[in-house]
């Protein structure tokens, strides 16, 4: 499916959106500031996998109304905000299977690219979070301000303002080491990948969010108090909502342990995105020694970098002790000690919280610090 005016969102707040009319087969750029249409086109806005958070989660209900319920049930824990912040939006139900992707947006942001597209007369948009598209295997591209890494653990985005060491460590930890980065027009590219396969709207800037979601899950809105309204009843429903989170096969939990970790970094102003919380990290929590944020999770990525048998499934970094607090998946007790040795060695201090079995290996909540 071709559209008439192509958009990609900004990540952030208070940024233009980017803008170009199809002209055949090519895209002509137009400006954003001032822009507005002069009839109703088709438009298609993309979201940048910085801004949207993707979770796969096991979801069982009776409808697409108890699903929301059961999702948002699911995920609240990983949540960087509270619940009321965020609009939730569910994918297709795959035949015969309980997973569901659920996509999280941080709702001032989701505001404003609705308020963009309505001033533009752009209010026919779907808004198609760019991670759900379909892109090609083991590739690296630079869209300029992020890359996306399709490897191992699915679609990954990586801010540009990461260190080098952070980004290669992801790309390392993705099976994609000594991969070619690509550097490609992030409109062009969307729009080429959009038109094979057309990915999930999560919302018409017609209706708001969810107004012709293609799950059919998802309510319109209207106006932001009955936005709010709607997620405390969500919120208030999942309190007594008698559904426990469903404990997969081995093979479920690897696909939501590699889902988070796309995905949890918890504590950022932005939706729970490991690359938001990375950039939020790295700007206004890093201390200036040596023994921060940083330098630690470069270290921890290292130890993981080239292992299949490792998943990170949780990232946290406690600025009152100075540590990182990980939880990680690994095949055996074995597995997990030869990872903290590779820390050890590398001068850092590790200490073992929980351990837990799982169908396939353990599960360890692990406190990393820098040796005193």
């Amino acid at each position: 499916m071709k559209a008439d005016i192509y958009v990609e969102l900004p990540s952030v707040s208070g940024a233009l959106p980017r803008l170009a009319r199809r002209r055949g087969d090519q895209l002509e750029p137009l400006k954003a500031d001032g822009f507005v249409a002069q009839r109703r086109p088709k438009v298609v806005a993309f979201a940048p996998a910085l801004a949207v958070a993707k979770f796969r989660v096991s979801v069982t209900a009776r409808s697409e109304q108890e699903a929301r319920k059961a999702a948002l049930y699911a995920v609240e824990d990983d949540l960087a905000q509270p619940v009321e912040d965020v609009y939730l939006a569910l994918g297709p139900r795959a035949r015969a299977s309980s997973i569901r992707d659920v996509y999280i947006v941080d709702r001032k942001l989701l505001n404003g690219w609705l308020e963009f597209l309505g001033a533009a007369h752009l209010s026919s948009a779907e808004i198609v979070p760019e991670s759900s598209l379909q892109f090609p295997d083991r590739t690296v591209m630079d869209f300029g301000d992020r890359l996306l890494v399709n490897g191992a653990h699915g679609l990954v985005a990586a801010d540009a303002d990461w260190p080098e060491g952070a980004k290669l460590a992801l790309i390392q930890a993705s099976g994609l080491d000594g991969a070619d980065i690509r550097a490609a027009d992030a409109l062009q590219t969307l729009a080429g990948l959009h038109a094979k396969s057309p990915g999930i709207s999560i919302a018409v800037a017609d209706n708001g969010p969810g107004g012709r979601n293609r799950s059919g899950g998802a309510r319109s809105w209207q106006v932001a108090g009955v936005l709010a309204l709607a997620a405390a009843a969500i919120w208030v429903g999942s309190i007594w909502m008698e559904t426990n989170r469903v404990h997969a096969a081995a093979s479920r939990q690897e696909a939501e342990a590699r889902a988070q970790y796309r995905a949890q970094f918890p504590g950022a102003p932005e939706p729970a995105d490991i690359h938001a919380e990375v950039r939020r990290l790295s700007r206004q929590l890093v201390p200036a020694s040596d023994d921060g944020f940083r330098p630690l999770t470069l270290a921890l990525y290292a130890a993981i970098a080239g292992s299949d048998t490792i998943r990170l499934v949780r990232l946290t970094y406690s600025q009152a002790d100075r540590a990182l607090h990980a939880r990680l998946q690994f095949a055996n007790r074995a597995d997990e000690a030869a990872f903290k040795s590779r820390l050890e060695g590398a001068g850092l201090e590790v200490s073992t919280d929980a351990v837990r079995d799982l169908a396939a290996g353990i599960e360890a909540d692990l406190i990393v610090r820098a040796r005193p």
